[in-house]
């Protein structure tokens, strides 16, 4: 299981997640794109889905 930081302070993973909606919903990005987005970012091969989460200020750092 990966880990989920806010600025620099981490959190967890449903406060991440619901940090992510919000922000997403918000940019106009659909829940279904928008948890497609968050479940590739925990994969170690979600090098843009990472890139995308931290528009919402959270790093995730996967295991």
């Amino acid at each position: 299981m990966g880990k989920y930081f806010l600025r620099n302070h981490e959190l967890p993973e449903p406060d991440a997640a619901n940090r992510w909606f919000a922000y997403a919903e918000s940019h106009g990005i659909d829940i279904p794109k928008a948890i497609s987005i968050w479940e590739d970012a925990a994969t170690v091969s979600g090098t843009e889905s990472r890139r995308l989460v931290s528009a919402a200020g959270i790093t995730v750092e996967t295991p």
